[in-house]
């Protein structure tokens, strides 16, 4: 990422936020779809999915404070 700016890094982790923030939404559905359906296995590999993902974008929330904390960018 030398290329990159701080500001066109800190654009893209906050992307990188917002989409995840998405596919989390998306999968919590699915889950609750599935245990609604009965398929109880399926909605645990869901949830184990979803703890990843979940983890995925605190890491990425970690970043964009750090970034922000490093070249002056509050978060929004």
């Amino acid at each position: 990422m030398s290329d990159w700016s701080p500001k066109d890094a800190i654009a893209m982790e906050r992307r990188h936020i917002l989409e995840g923030e998405k596919r989390v939404a998306r999968q919590e559905a699915l889950v609750l779809e599935l245990r609604e359906k009965g398929r109880d296995h399926l909605a645990q590999r869901g949830d184990e999915i979803l703890s990843l993902m979940r983890e995925s974008l605190e890491l990425s929330t970690a970043r964009l404070r750090d970034l922000e904390g490093r070249f002056g960018e509050p978060l929004n």
